[in-house]
């Protein structure tokens, strides 16, 4: 058998054993039998797939401008296209760019069941599944630690803080594009959103716009602000960029969403660098 072949073969292998300790972890059933008869409990299941997901953090690129800015996605694999967004945000713009994948369980096309692995990564807290209390333990820290030292590497600064933190997750809670933030003014804020709001009224696949601090907005990533990325020791300022579902279903959607948040983020960048 080829080289090729037999690379194939392995992992449609281990695509289908996936799919058979998925479906196990969602029966009752209190243990797998394996290939061989080995019996493998409820726990020893979690751990196999956790192996077989591999949770990664990845500098993709490094800042090349005299801004130290990053676009971040840490929650890929469980936030739809938020890995897409990023991408495209670091590389029109040349900033750094950082993914962390496959830490979240329980999403319906990617790990749909717990494997005992839901770690926010852009803070130092897991839980139990989405929606869960948060707890800060000594694994998520560890990962949280990570990340932070993947988004130095990625700003081209020695040590944090860097400039600008642009974080893109994704949402489903309303149909608006919500931005968090941290370290941004009210006026520039406004400023951002006036620019927004111009193009909005020529491409109506844009959604309505919310930003801090003019807004209330329903996802606040407080968390996230007290101990997590978007704190002052980390970023100077921060977006913390949720893009709703509508946002994300197509091509046309997709492709006006980027464009819209790639021209705010230069704005925003060419304001930070004339005020240093």
């Amino acid at each position: 058998m080829k080289l090729l072949d037999r690379l194939l073969l392995a992992v449609w292998r281990a695509d289908d054993l996936k799919g058979q300790l998925f479906a196990f972890l969602g029966s009752d059933a209190p243990e797998f039998r394996s290939l061989g008869g080995r019996r493998l409990s409820r726990e020893q299941v979690r751990e196999l797939l956790q192996e077989l997901i591999p949770a990664t953090i990845d500098v993709r690129g490094v800042c090349r401008r005299p801004v130290a800015a990053v676009s971040a996605a840490p929650h890929v694999s469980f936030d739809n296209w938020s890995e897409y967004f990023c991408n495209r945000i670091a590389r029109r713009l040349r900033i750094g760019w950082v993914v962390a994948r496959n830490f979240r369980d329980q999403h319906s096309q990617t790990i749909p069941v717990s494997i005992g692995r839901h770690i926010h990564v852009n803070r130092p807290t897991e839980s139990d599944g989405p929606g869960h209390t948060e707890r800060e333990t000594e694994r998520a820290r560890n990962v949280h630690q990570r990340y932070l030292s993947a988004l130095a590497e990625a700003s081209g600064r020695a040590a944090l803080p860097m400039d600008l933190l642009i974080e893109v997750h994704s949402h489903h809670r309303t149909p608006d594009l919500e931005i968090a933030t941290a370290g941004l003014t009210a006026e520039r804020a406004r400023e951002l959103a006036e620019e927004y709001e111009r193009r909005r009224v020529k491409r109506p696949l844009l959604p309505a716009l919310k930003i801090a601090p003019l807004h209330t907005l329903r996802l606040t990533a407080d968390n996230a602000r007290r101990e997590g990325s978007i704190r002052n020791d980390v970023a100077r300022v921060a977006l913390h960029v949720e893009v709703p579902r509508e946002s994300r279903q197509s091509d046309d959607a997709r492709r006006t969403m980027c464009a819209a948040l790639i021209l705010m983020c230069e704005t925003l960048i060419r304001r930070l660098s004339a005020a240093e």
